[in-house]
């Protein structure tokens, strides 16, 4: 079925437009899920007149104590805006080690992963969620205003996504850091680690009179993310514009809806003599006159792995392996994570293995390498575990270690064979286990919801010592067989990190100098020492020979290797709060301060009570409409495929608050099809994916059939008499996924059947005459109803790429398929099969792929020559600029090549526009041979094409690196017909 021209020029401008102005964030929103929770879930929620928490039955009392720190933020979060946050509820999804928090639209919701940050600060996880994904709530209602509340009323909830123009993606996030910091004593922004990229880099951001670079990301630099840059401008902004300068900029663009996304630099130019670059600027330059009146300090440790100009190097948790070698996780540009041994005299290097994303530190026993990885679940995307790896001496690849998934920290105890880790339970709570040489084991439950962030064993003391925050904020302890936890320091707003420990000594970072520094806690005299000084930072001490201490130290090229030597400990006084030294002196918002709020268990008891949990029915919530439009469309080969085909009508669109449905329902109108009505629904809350969709309308499909004619011209059985079409479709999927290490393997079972109305030649009543060919073909009739039946198997393992390439290294991907009509035995079946090869090119970062597909025909009604003609087709691997129509399922056999580089990298554009970050070239050839009937009978027919894809990598209106779209611009030539040019869009998600 085709749409008239204008509608689909109009759809690609309009989807092409939403991307570019709403960027990659808030499209993600639109249509976004992050998956299904494990189906044996079950839910609650809680309500009250402002939200609703909806959790697992398990969290009952995460959830409570989310409520409460809800309800105590709730007074001051809108901290210079006019309207309070959003009614919104709040999703809580508890099996997730990677922690992360989200507010969407469509359907508007509050998504916390719950499981605490490793890399975390001095305020429990939860209220770092709430102070600062709350405040989106805020900030969304206040966007939800004008043309914009009205547009809600038309066309729902992707109406109010429109009011994300006119506050950009920096200034979200920045203001809702800035919400996070002030909300704590010491918070997110002030940390030390949050500025150092930026001191390091110094006044080289504002050298380039385009500063979009630093909005956007580079492939050639490294570039600080969206939220330090943009909690460095709001609060820059905060201070010297005062309190209502984003509430008075967002009333602006939302009554002057038509400058869309320009409208801040507008209204920041009306009211403050400002805008985007210029508040850059002058925030920037700011920070820097301050950084440059800090006094000057130089790095104690002596360098043991110098790095590399033109990358962006990264060394984390160096530990000594024996006395000449230490082994510590290393990442570049040019590739992904690895564990690497270094030789503690020379520096040299040689990778041990490459590992996957790595969730704790490798630790050893001086032989066996632990560490511990994200793993995706066989089936559900939103139950992702911490497995223990380990790596045996002499061996090049780890292994999982067994039973064990919701691990941190592996310790080992000694050289007795003992080895202690921590273990989280999604209800909140974290146990230390240790297990003996003989497997048995001893747990330690901590108390509360106290979080644990380090795990090291003494040999002097031996005893285990840990790194807890709570309430009070971080502090040492440790665990005493028999009686448990035991406070070994106070708690404090300082955060600490990477616990080590040997000789009587616990080794960690710190920020209480107002730096990152390493510092070391000694047991026998009960006092604290600094081990480092550093020009921006140093991390991660672990103990060397000779008192000596292996650190990372920080410049503008990475995270090195550095040994601190002659070390002269600097003793460190108790205080609460770190000193505040990198931080230029701001106004304090007058909020509540988290830290200071306590949920006690008369809260509890008081919350239960008055806010009860109770049951939430999946069945009953499975669609929630959400948006609507004034257009026909699918929202899924929208999203999937790009293919923003429109028609006039009405579009209703859902998803559940649990992303396990979502479905859509249209109706449209056009002068080719008239009425069509169609639907799909799709659900993934068993693991199996499984899809039904439904349409009516539109011209039915034909299966005729042809021959060539006396005169050699093709001669085709008339078309039957025009009805409607409809058609009804089921099917399943079922993704297997094997996440280990650096390989992302899936293997992906599926099957799906569909019936339509369509009509079929009946061959059975066909003729043929002395020569062969069809008498009857002209007065040949149909049958109607058409089934198909579909099955497929497929399999694929790539490995992880590196920042710069512009493809997986390595990998393979194959299928195979079946697809038949049950019903009509005239009808063939067609068997199909595809294969594609990825390898590196011959230079860094290029990529060649190999690719062959094969499909034929068996079974049913056959020509006199030998051909079948009522049969299916695959399109995977057609010639570029051929379509299915120009090949035959007869022994088709296809191949294809296509490489890929980088061209050069730009890094400009029209300032606050368009930037372009990289510009790639890939130049492909393929190749296609199959059977089919011509005048001769049976014959061989060859096509094939060749030609190259340019491909933009760019940014739109400042938009940030995780909105870096590809536009695709394609021009093959065919073996038949004229040039092919073909336009494509990659989205980042």
């Amino acid at each position: 079925m085709t749409r008239p021209a204008p509608m689909r020029r109009f759809a690609a401008i309009l989807f092409l437009l939403g991307f570019l102005f709403i960027g990659g964030k808030s499209v993600r929103a639109q249509y976004y899920s992050w998956g299904a929770d494990a189906a044996a879930l079950r839910w609650k929620h809680l309500r009250t007149e402002d939200v609703r928490v909806v959790f697992p039955d398990t969290a009952s009392a995460l959830a409570h104590r989310t409520l409460y720190y809800i309800q105590a933020v709730r007074p001051t979060i809108t901290h210079g805006f006019s309207h309070p946050p959003l009614k919104i509820p709040f999703v809580l999804h508890t099996e997730n080690f990677q922690s992360n928090g989200l507010v969407m639209w469509m359907p508007k919701r509050i998504e916390f992963l719950t499981t605490p940050s490793v890399d975390s600060y001095s305020m429990p996880w939860v209220k770092q969620l709430v102070a600062h994904e709350y405040r989106h709530a805020v900030q969304y209602n206040n966007l939800n205003r004008g043309l914009i509340r009205i547009l809600s009323y038309l066309i729902g909830q992707q109406g109010s996504t429109v009011g994300l123009l006119f506050m950009p993606l920096w200034a979200l996030e920045g203001d809702a850091v800035m919400n996070e910091t002030e909300m704590s004593s010491y918070g997110r922004g002030r940390q030390p680690r949050f500025t150092i990229e930026y001191r390091a880099l110094g006044y080289e951001v504002l050298r380039r009179r385009n500063c979009d670079k630093w909005f956007c990301g580079s492939f050639r630099d490294f570039v600080p993310d969206h939220y330090q840059m943009g909690y460095q401008m709001v609060a820059y902004g905060y201070d010297r514009y005062g309190d209502g300068i984003w509430d008075k900029t967002l009333r602006y663009g939302v009554r002057n809806a038509y400058m869309l996304t320009f409208s801040t630099s507008v209204a920041l130019r009306k009211f403050y003599g400002t805008g985007e670059g210029i508040l850059f600027r002058d925030a920037f330059a700011d920070l820097n006159r301050f950084w440059d009146s800090l006094p000057k300090v130089t790095d104690s440790g002596r360098t043991l792995t110098p790095l590399p100009e033109k990358n962006y190097t990264t060394y984390t948790h160096p530990v000594s392996l024996n006395d000449t070698t230490l082994v510590a996780l290393k990442t570049d540009f040019d590739r992904p994570s690895r564990l690497v041994a270094v030789d503690s005299r020379t520096g040299r290097e040689r990778r041990r293995t490459w590992t996957g994303l790595v969730s704790s530190r490798p630790t050893t026993d001086g032989q066996r390498v632990w560490w511990t990885e994200y793993r995706r679940s066989l089936l559900f995307p939103e139950r992702v575990n911490s497995r223990l790896v380990v790596l045996a001496p002499g061996k090049k690849r780890p292994r999982n270690a067994p039973k064990l998934r919701n691990v941190l920290y592996p310790t080992p105890i000694g050289r007795s064979g003992a080895l202690a880790w921590v273990e989280y339970t999604p209800d909140g709570h974290y146990t230390i286990v240790a297990e003996d040489s003989l497997r048995q084991r001893t747990a330690w439950p901590m108390p509360g919801f106290s979080e644990v962030h380090g795990l090291a064993w003494d040999n002097a003391t031996e005893r285990l010592y840990t790194l807890v925050t709570d309430n009070s904020g971080m502090w040492i302890g440790r665990i005493e067989p028999g009686e448990g936890l035991q406070a070994v320091t106070r708690g404090a707003y300082i955060t600490l990190s990477d616990l080590r420990a040997a000789d009587g000594k616990l080794y960690y970072g710190s920020i209480a100098s107002g730096r990152d520094e390493a510092h070391c806690f000694d047991l026998g005299e009960g006092r604290e020492y600094r081990l480092s000084t550093s020009t921006y930072g140093s991390f991660a001490p672990a103990p060397a020979d000779s008192g000596a201490v292996w650190t990372t130290t920080y410049d503008r090229k990475g995270y090195r290797i550095t040994r601190q030597e002659n070390i002269e400990p600097i003793p460190v006084a108790p205080s609460q709060l770190p000193v505040d030294l990198v931080n230029p002196p701001r106004r304090r918002w007058n909020v509540v301060n988290l830290d200071t709020v306590r949920y006690t268990p008369a809260d509890s008891a008081s919350l239960h009570r008055k806010y009860p949990a109770r049951r939430y029915r999946k069945g009953l919530h499975l669609l929630r409409a959400h948006s609507w439009a004034p257009v026909s469309f699918d929202p899924f080969k929208t999203i999937e495929e790009f293919n923003p085909r429109l028609m006039w009508g009405a579009t209703v669109l859902s998803q559940n608050l649990l992303s396990s449905t979502e479905a859509f329902a249209s109706w449209g109108w056009s002068r080719s099809d008239g009425h069509v009505l169609k639907g799909t629904i799709r659900y993934s809350g068993l693991g199996v994916r499984l899809e039904a969709r439904a349409t009516y309308g539109g011209d039915r499909m034909t299966y005729g059939i042809a021959q060539r004619g006396a005169d050699g011209k093709a001669e085709r059985q008339p078309a039957p008499a025009h009805a409607k079409y409809w058609s009804a479709a089921a099917g399943a999927t079922l993704p297997l996924y094997f996440d280990r290490g650096r390989h992302i393997r899936q293997l992906s079972l599926s099957a799906g059947w569909e019936y339509s109305n369509g009509m079929v030649a009946d061959v059975d009543a066909i003729r043929y005459d002395a020569e062969g060919r069809i008498a009857n073909l002209q007065t040949l009739g149909y049958r109607e109803g058409l089934h198909k039946l579909s099955l497929g198997i497929g399999f694929s393992d790539v490995v992880r790429a590196a920042y710069r390439d512009v493809g997986t290294p390595w990998g393979y991907t194959l299928w195979a398929g079946y697809d038949l009509n049950p019903e009509n035995r005239n009808f063939s079946d067609l068997v199909s099969a595809y294969a594609r090869i990825y390898t590196p090119g011959f230079f860094r970062h290029n990529s060649l792929s190999v690719a062959a597909a094969y499909q034929t025909s068996v079974g049913g009604y056959r020509f006199p020559s030998g051909l079948r003609f009522l049969g299916y087709k695959s399109t995977r691997l057609l010639p570029r600029g051929f379509s299915s129509s120009d090949i035959s399922s007869n022994n088709y056999l296809a191949g294809s090549v296509d490489y890929q580089f980088p061209l050069c990298y730009p890094e400009g554009g029209i300032s606050g526009v368009i930037y372009f970050k990289r510009i790639r070239l890939n130049v492909g050839a393929d190749y296609a041979r199959f059977q089919e009937f011509g005048s001769r009978g049976k014959t061989w027919r060859d096509i094939y094409s060749y030609g190259g894809d340019l491909l933009l990598d760019l940014n739109i209106l400042r938009m940030s690196a995780a909105a870096t779209a590809t536009v695709k611009l394609s021009l093959y030539k065919p073996s038949e017909g004229s040039c092919w040019f073909g336009f494509g869009l990659e989205l980042p998600f």
